[in-house]
């Protein structure tokens, strides 16, 4: 998408010169992925504590009770007597 924006000229160079790049789309396309990686790294963060997150053993045990857990059965209906 085309969008006309006013970056001051001191700005654009700086990004240009820090993102090691002579074209100024490409420094401007990673600093916008930068920016919203950081932004989903801090929401990711701000999750901490709030997520319970099971270790290796829980999950084992929970695989070893669907294993060893008797099967369902299904089977056809019954048919009522008349």
């Amino acid at each position: 998408m085309r969008a006309t924006v006013t970056i001051p000229d001191e700005r654009l160079e700086e990004l240009v010169s820090l993102a090691g790049t002579t074209n100024r789309t490409a420094a401007v396309n990673m600093a916008i992925e930068a920016f919203v990686r950081q932004r989903k790294r801090e929401r990711l963060l701000a999750l901490a504590g709030s997520v319970e997150i099971l270790d290796n053993d829980e999950i084992e045990a929970l695989d070893d009770d669907a294993v060893t857990a008797p099967p369902r059965l299904v089977g056809a209906p019954r048919e009522r007597g008349g």
